[in-house]
């Protein structure tokens, strides 16, 4: 069998590839770098997942299916851990590169140099582009093999191109040379072998003008002078007598070490800010653990984490000078600009620390592994804090560390770090509204914050509890002291991130460098998360929003989590992790998904469909709000997940909780986006859980909603929109007057559009309403022209029932008559009509959640009992509507049938049970939030 793992990892079997899926390539590039010594589980998780927790059995199965693809080659694991077995006629292309290398460099000291440009050619054509694809770059384990191996194919470039000098290639070198100075524009090696090529092919003059060129570059980026052997080139340049052995690798002289550049022991720390606010928690936290440096028998590591601007530089700075007396042999500050497009190479960070800690150039070792082991010996014995700033991973931070005790490590990442059990991690989140206000009052001075304290607020809120952001702010108001606090909250909300710029300070900057180092998918990911509710989405939304697997999608997740993109806020009552992406990093995140205006109307039209199918589903296992038919079934399961599916079977109820909010958000989103018919859709399957909830403002404002955003040629959609707006209105004190106007064009375009349906639920609604005004008309004229009004519009809407035969439009229109007949003082009639209702209703009773409608009767036919002096029937039939609510879980139902039942018992002389009735309606009224029903009742209680 062909491993590689250079490039692109790659398992072939007999010439045909072994498809390795993308999931499980890590997993096995992790064992194939480990080779027979084998690696721990948890390294493996690490490497797969980024973390540990409750990944046991999914490692369980990805070794499963690993073994069933490369048959004998897993064993089971032993002490050290799993490992794979390479037999001898396996090649490796890892292992052949180590082969080429080696044998290149033999020839090179044999003299043999053409043999040795061969062998290492064949060396290198074994790397892919890119390099190491599929190795994970954490934990530390993993990245410090992926480094290792990154630094031995360079020096193998490196040797390389010094055999080629030694055959004479000078002109055709200089081109690669200078490819590969682009990369590393500081290494000394590439530049001797620069300078020599350009002297060998007969530009001496050039050659001693690259060398002034990186003389001057070295004194800008690090304060140090070349090395030595590139001042002895440039000497034997200029006098035309170059030794041609200057280029050979000779061991460096055992360094003599001076503790600190001209004897002062480092102190590089920036200074700490003059207003840091906050954060005395995790100011604690981090001191009192550092300060166990010397006392504990080891190292301690302390990371801190967080989003971009949150404050984890301000954070350690602060720390670090507060506990500058703790390490009276120095601190040590790199700033790696892990997440910038250039960040600091390890090697050239080493090199730098351990000049300023005394060490000659000319004694730096060449490679990582030597400059680490050098570095953790000048600092044996030493009280010496360091902190590392914006790393971007491990990778960065493990050469770094002091190997004996007395050192400390402070680190800051916008990535969560894994460092093991000797780190302390401190996640920092934004600063609370309170601590924003303080920072704010100290940059503009806390009079100004009095002088309007809302727009200050308001100010800090649009921050987000950045403490960048809360800078920015701070440093554009300085700037205008005449500026009205007010004025600058309002610019605010309408150009956040570019009012958040500053003498060069920006909060977009950090987000930028953030996102842009996400792969694609990642990337992707980030943006369209602002589509969602700013409260919190689940991984499925998510999956729906990008068309992807949710495992997949959960696994990007987690990763824009480690890298402070996103954040978690627990898990929903169905056990299902939550996610939130903070209001700026939104913003953000939505300004480069308005760059992609095709990827952002395919996402939501995905995510609109995929919650029509859910909310239909959840719709179909709840009862229906009794006011109208029920919703049509939807016949599709394409674009909602299975797993979700499955959710609403087991507990709908449940699931309706937790998403409600987000499906009325998503209403919302297709209104905005022009996806009204859908939109429509939607709003249809959520009314009868908000009804049920007795979330009547909700559903008002939804249909509000779609109503601004209907085109006028969606006629009937327009109409239905007013049709429930209408019918919610009237829930409120004085709404039948409003609703009154929507009721009339409901009718009017009905009749028009031939909508007889809707035309007869439209007329039964109105007689609702004629009947309500009537109830507060000062004038017994008035009155009775409403109820003749309303008794007309009843009748004629349930003979189009009647016409087109349908049973719900039916029971609209006879309750609504009765309802009439009954307020003009025709009980008699009253209750046949509400007996007819009732059977109506028993009819529509074909399953169980459709029992609303029955209940719904019965409920209307007690009230007919009780207005016809029928107390004892309108008793029973008060506590079989109460018995269905149950049923249906209505709690609304239920309180309405207790009151009624107290009125029944009231009449019948029956207090002390009417009064226990009227007692249990109000509470269940006032858990419902229905304070004013639950005034209503307790007021009939006895004195």
């Amino acid at each position: 069998m062909r491993f590689a793992i250079l490039g692109r990892l790659q398992v072939d079997r007999e010439g045909e590839q072994v498809e390795i899926t993308r999931t499980r390539r890590p997993l096995l590039a992790t064992l194939l770098l480990a080779g027979s010594d084998g690696v721990g589980a948890e390294t493996l998780m690490q490497a797969v997942w980024g973390d540990t927790y409750g990944r046991e059995n999914s490692l369980k199965t990805a070794l499963s299916q690993l073994r069933r693809l490369l048959p004998g080659r897993i064993p089971s694991a032993r002490a050290h851990g799993y490992r794979i077995t390479l037999r001898a006629d396996d090649q490796f292309d890892l292992a052949e590169f180590r082969r080429l290398a080696e044998e290149g460099r033999t020839r090179i000291s044999a003299g043999d140099q053409q043999t040795a440009v061969a062998s290492l050619r064949r060396a290198l054509e074994w790397w892919g582009d890119p390099p190491l694809a599929d190795v994970p770059e954490d934990p530390i384990r993993l990245a410090t093999w992926r480094q290792e191996l990154l630094w031995e194919r360079k020096v193998t470039q490196q040797d390389l191109l010094r055999a080629r000098i030694k055959t004479g290639e000078h002109q055709e070198l200089l081109g690669d040379l200078r490819r590969e100075l682009a990369d590393d524009p500081l290494s000394e090696i590439l530049n001797a072998l620069l300078m020599t090529a350009l002297y060998r092919a007969g530009y001496r003059v050039e050659a001693l003008r690259h060398y002034d060129t990186l003389a001057t570059l070295l004194a800008q980026d690090t304060g140090a002078d070349p090395g030595m052997k590139l001042r002895r080139l440039r000497d034997e340049i200029a006098a035309d007598t170059l030794d041609p052995r200057i280029l050979d690798d000779d061991e460096p002289a055992a360094p003599t070490i001076a503790w600190g550049a001209a004897g002062l022991p480092p102190a590089q720390l920036p200074p700490a800010v003059s207003d840091f606010t906050g954060r005395a928690a995790e100011v604690e936290e981090l001191s009192r653990y550092l300060r166990t440096a010397g006392g504990s028998g080891r190292v301690p590591i302390a990371a801190v984490s967080g989003s971009p601007g949150v404050g984890k530089s301000a954070l350690a700075h602060q720390v670090a000078h507060l506990l500058r007396s703790h390490f009276p042999d120095g601190q040590i500050y790199v700033h790696f600009a892990g997440m910038s497009d250039r960040p600091r190479e390890i090697a050239d960070v080493l090199g730098e620390i351990l000049a300023a800690l005394g060490i000659e150039l000319a004694s730096v070792p060449a490679t990582v592994a030597g400059r680490t082991a050098l570095y953790r010996s000048v600092l044996s014995g030493r009280r010496v804090l360091v902190v590392l700033d914006d790393v971007s991973g491990m990778h960065q931070v493990d050469p770094l560390l002091p190997g004996t005790p007395g050192c400390a490590v402070m680190v800051t990442s916008r990535a969560h770090l894994v460092g093991g059990a000797g780190m302390r991690t401190v996640r920092l989140e934004p600063l609370s509204p309170a601590e924003s206000l303080s920072l704010l009052g100290e940059i503009i001075g806390s009079a100004r914050i009095r002088s309007d304290t809302t727009a200050a607020a308001d100010i800090v809120d649009a921050c987000d509890g950045l403490p960048l952001a809360v800078r920015i702010a701070g440093a554009r108001l300085s700037g205008q002291p005449q500026w009205p606090l007010a004025t600058f909250a309002t610019r605010l909300r309408k150009r956040l991130l570019s009012m958040l710029r500053a003498d060069g300070m920006t909060v977009e900057a950090g987000m930028a460098d953030s996102y842009e180092s996400l792969p694609d998918l990642a990337a992707r990911v980030f943006r369209l998360a602002s589509l969602l509710r700013p409260g919190g989405f689940a991984g499925w939304e998510v999956a729906m929003l990008a068309g992807g697997d949710v495992d997949d999608v959960e696994d990007v997740l987690e990763s824009l989590v480690r890298h402070s993109l996103l954040s978690t806020i627990g898990v929903d009552s169905l056990g299902q992790p939550r996610y939130r992406q903070h209001d700026l990093l939104r913003v953000f995140a939505a300004a480069r998904l308005a760059e992609r205006p095709n990827e952002r109307d395919r996402a939501i039209h995905r995510l609109t469909l995929g919650w029509l199918e859910l909310a239909g589903l959840a719709d179909e296992q709840i009862a229906p709000e009794p006011h109208d038919p029920p919703v049509v079934a939807l016949e599709m399961s394409k674009f909602a997940p299975s797993n979700v599916r499955q959710l609403i079977v087991d507990d709908v109820d449940g699931w309706l909780a937790t998403e409600a909010a987000n499906l009325l958000y998503v209403v919302r989103i297709a209104c905005d986006h022009g996806q009204q018919r859908l939109a429509m859709g939607l709003a249809l399957r959520v009314t009868s859980y908000l009804y049920r909830e007795s979330r009547h403002r909700d559903a008002e404002d939804m249909w509000r909603r779609l109503l601004q955003m209907l085109s006028p040629s969606d006629v009937r959609l327009a109409a239905e929109a007013r049709h429930r707006l209408a019918a919610l209105i009237m829930r409120r004190a004085g709404g039948a007057q409003r609703a009154m106007p929507l009721l009339n064009e409901c009718v009017a375009v009905r009749e028009s559009s031939k909508d007889a349906l809707g035309l007869a639920r439209s007329l039964a609604l109105r007689a609702v309403c004629r009947r309500q005004l009537a109830a507060a008309a000062p004038v017994a004229s008035d009155r009775d022209a409403l109820l003749f009004e309303a008794e007309t519009d009843a009748h004629r809407g349930l003979q189009i029932a009647h016409d087109i035969a349908n049973q719900y439009a039916e029971l609209l229109c006879l309750r609504a008559m009765a309802t009439v007949v009954s307020a003009h003082g025709d009980h008699e009639r009253a209750l046949v009509l509400g007996r007819e209702a009732v059977a109506v209703g028993g009819q529509l009773a074909r399953k169980p959640q459709d029992r609303s409608y029955l209940r719904w009767a019965l409920q209307t036919l007690a009230a007919l009992m009780l207005n016809a002096g029928d107390a004892e029937p309108a008793l029973r039939l008060s506590d079989q509507a109460r018995e269905l609510s149950v049923e249906i879980r209505h709690r609304a139902g239920q309180a309405h049938a207790q009151e009624v039942a107290g009125d029944a018992l009231a009449a019948l002389g029956r207090r002390k049970e009417a009064d226990g009735r009227f007692q249990e309606a109000a509470a269940m009224f006032e858990a419902d939030g229905r304070a004013d029903q639950a005034g209503r009742c307790r007021a009939k209680l006895a004195e």
